[in-house]
């Protein structure tokens, strides 16, 4: 579905599918709780198995604090994602967090953007130099 949302009220995460790139927004404030975690990753690994090669932009828009855990969890799944010959970007980190993935060096593992809007203009920017047509809406 094109610019369709699969929502679930009970999942940390809304998942944007603009073929053919998955949006996934982050929806809690704080990912500090494994259980939150694990679930977040499990709906990632489900929207990724889903969609192969997918290219996934993670949203963290609303997320105001995060733990080691978060951050060993997100690249449990770079690692997916580039198995799967996919492309991961992050969008919307705020810049305590920024700091933390500068500390940390992972913004040298990940392209990070301002917002969700312009990681989807690069990505179909770079689409229209790998595939004719870009992003469908």
């Amino acid at each position: 579905m094109a610019g369709g949302a699969i929502i679930d009220r009970l999942s940390p995460i809304k998942i944007v599918e603009h073929d053919p790139v998955i949006v996934l927004e982050l929806r809690s404030e704080q990912l500090l709780d494994a259980a939150v975690l694990d679930r977040i990753e499990g709906d990632i690994r489900m929207a990724i198995k889903e969609k192969k090669p997918p290219l996934v932009v993670i949203d963290f828009a609303m997320v105001q604090h995060l733990s080691s855990m978060a951050l060993r969890t997100l690249l449990n799944l770079r690692q997916e994602i580039i198995a799967h010959q996919g492309q991961i970007r992050l969008a919307s980190i705020r810049p305590e967090i920024r700091e933390v993935f500068s500390t940390t060096r992972l913004d040298t593992l990940f392209q990070i953007h301002s917002d969700t809007q312009e990681a989807l203009n690069k990505i179909q920017s770079w689409l229209r130099l790998v595939k004719p047509g870009g992003i469908k809406s």
